[in-house]
């Protein structure tokens, strides 16, 4: 490993010319040794029909917020709707080819006391296969919006290219997030959301989350992502309140928040059966290794014992060729930009846990790992150590905002070769994987559906 970790250049490559973005910095890499022929490229994914005409007629004043779909499965997704409907059906439909055949109809949902409806369809979908759907009234007159889902690849399926995307800080500075317009045309295999998706701090009890999470799924930006892919989900502090811990909001406000969160944005749960840290897998190609980074910090902790051995057990038993690690807040050793800045509200302020897990990844060589993060209201794509660290061969990218106050420090800072990549402006992230080749294509996407940042990982 040593040899890797001094030469982390090889990791990072210029994708493209010509970027503009403030404190971007080109980090030419050394060619791969390809041996006498070069890899081929994973293939891309088949053509899916165009939009489903459902039937029926949107009504956006049942369904204000859309339709939520989370934690994609080969064979099941989690569905969450928010409607003034007293009873429902769900019409599913499966991608043939070129066109949209009927899978299957749910009748008799009936939303809770508060307007809000869960079905899990599990065991009833096929891998690596689009469906649309949407909820109708019993009359069958009104409809919801329809959404788009795609299960994830199994074991068996074949590989090929996965793109995703993902985001965080969510709040009203740049309403309605029209960055996440461009997003949900993308039409991506799945969409990360890596917290502070609502600024609920002045909430204080489940109808006051509630509130908070209806006025962002029903903002054009959120809505029309969670109607074009799945998601998958963490949260931050704003979730509940800033910077947080249980001692100053009481388990009571936590509960709250924790059941108001799970119901915007649907998800599974832990190998605890509670846990919000979780793992999302699609086929070989990559795992989704999601953190709480948050919930947990208790006595001086970053997060639990438990939590800290399942994601170091989950890195060494993952069989994907990328492992993505989602954080909320960041991993990467960030003296050079904002020294000792709030280092306590991220991984650099508990330097034994950030050190026991990056010696874990490097002791037992597991490849492919890239770290995500937001909470820092800025895009920045590097590494997690500076050149002689233990982990300055691992990247993480940052990725955010699309709609909270950009960060005035990243606006200023010229960048350096550790992270060559800061993007201080309104943004969604782009990954293109493939993994043949090896790749993680990294773009952040701004306001006007442009590359603010285009580079490939080889990590």
């Amino acid at each position: 490993m040593r040899a890797l970790r001094s030469s982390r250049r090889q990791f990072l490559t210029l994708a493209s010319g010509g970027i503009a973005a403030a404190g971007l910095a080109a980090c030419g890499a050394d060619p791969a040794d390809t041996g006498d022929s070069a890899p081929t490229p994973a293939p891309e994914r088949p053509p899916e029909p165009p939009a489903w005409d459902a039937p029926g007629q949107q009504d956006d004043t049942l369904f204000a917020c859309g339709v939520q779909s989370g934690d994609a499965t080969p064979t099941g997704v989690r569905l969450s709707v928010w409607t003034t409907a007293a009873a429902l059906r769900l019409v599913v439909v499966r991608a043939e080819g070129t066109a949209w055949v009927d899978h299957l109809e749910l009748s008799g949902l009936a939303p809770d006391a508060a307007g809000h409806l869960a079905v899990t369809l599990d065991g009833l979908l096929s891998p690596d296969t689009a469906y649309a759907l949407c909820f109708v009234t019993t009359d069958g007159l009104a409809r919801s919006p329809v959404a788009r889902v795609r299960t994830a690849l199994a074991e068996t399926s074949p590989r090929r290219r996965i793109s995703f995307g993902a985001t965080s800080c969510l709040r009203d500075e740049n309403t309605p997030w029209p960055n996440l317009s461009f997003a949900a045309a993308a039409d991506l295999d799945f969409f990360c959301l890596l917290g502070d998706t609502v600024y609920a701090d002045a909430a204080e009890d489940l109808d006051g989350y509630r509130a908070y999470w209806r006025t962002a799924l029903s903002t054009a930006g959120l809505r029309a992502v969670t109607s074009s892919t799945s998601v998958v989900a963490t949260w931050d502090d704003h979730e509940v309140g800033n910077n947080w811990d249980l001692e100053t909001v009481g388990q009571a406000r936590v509960d709250a928040a924790r059941q108001a969160f799970r119901e915007g944005l649907p998800q599974g749960t832990g190998p605890d059966g509670a846990s919000i840290w979780r793992s999302v897998a699609w086929g070989d190609v990559l795992e989704l290794i999601v953190l709480d980074s948050r919930g947990e910090r208790r006595d001086g902790r970053y997060m639990s014992e438990a939590q800290l051995a399942w994601v170091k057990d989950t890195l060494r038993a993952s069989r994907a060729r990328f492992k993505f690690v989602l954080n909320s807040v960041p991993i990467t050793d960030l003296w050079a930009f904002f020294r000792d800045l709030q280092a306590q509200d991220r991984w650099q302020g508990h330097p034994e846990e950030r050190a026991e897990l990056l010696a874990h990844i490097v002791e037992h060589d597991i490849r492919g790992v890239v770290f995500l993060a937001g909470d820092l209201h800025y895009g920045q794509v590097g590494w997690v150590d500076p050149e002689g660290g233990v982990a300055a061969h691992i990247p993480e990218v940052l990725v955010g905002p699309s709609g909270s106050l950009v960060n005035l420090i990243a606006a200023v800072y010229p960048g350096n070769v550790q992270y060559p990549v800061v993007v201080p402006a309104w943004n969604w992230c782009r990954f293109d994987v493939d993994p043949e080749l090896g790749t993680v294509r990294v773009r952040h996407i701004g306001d006007d559906g442009l590359a603010l940042s285009d580079m490939v990982l080889t990590p």
